[in-house]
């Protein structure tokens, strides 16, 4: 194997092993983010239970800190040379992502105080750029 196909293969690891822990991210969390969604929705969010209220917030905390650390991986990568720009496009894109869950996250104040100006713009953010970055996911396979 040659250095280039060496680099490829490192390359297309790192895109899987992205996909996979963003994936796992959000099936535990995307239960808890329909609870407060539905909360907010019907205004009963002081209804959430106190301890699975902390929960959300400690998870919510926890899943941002896990996407930085997602994100920061694929800053490193090394694309190959004919897949840099949408390397490029594709960190932009998940990193504006995880700025929206780290608003989302902040949205979910103590004492069951949810912004939710904040929160319906965070998951707005959220939607857009994960649109983006499967379409990029995409774009490389499609390349690949």
């Amino acid at each position: 194997m040659n250095a280039a196909q060496k680099k490829a293969m490192q390359y297309g690891q790192l895109i899987n092993n992205t996909v996979q822990s963003i994936q796992e991210e959000q099936d535990k969390l995307n239960p808890e983010y329909e609870k407060v969604r539905d909360a907010l929705d019907r205004s009963k969010v002081d209804q959430i239970d106190d301890v699975e209220y902390t929960k959300i917030q400690k998870d919510f905390t926890t899943g941002t800190k896990n996407y930085q650390e997602v994100l920061a991986k694929l800053e490193k990568g090394k694309a190959p040379a004919r897949l840099m720009g949408t390397h490029i496009s594709l960190v932009s894109a998940f990193k504006k992502y995880v700025e929206g869950c780290g608003e989302m996250t902040a949205s979910i104040g103590d004492d069951k105080k949810v912004d939710r100006h904040a929160f319906d713009e965070s998951e707005k953010k959220q939607d857009e750029y994960m649109d983006k970055f499967s379409k990029l996911i995409q774009k490389l396979t499609d390349l690949a």
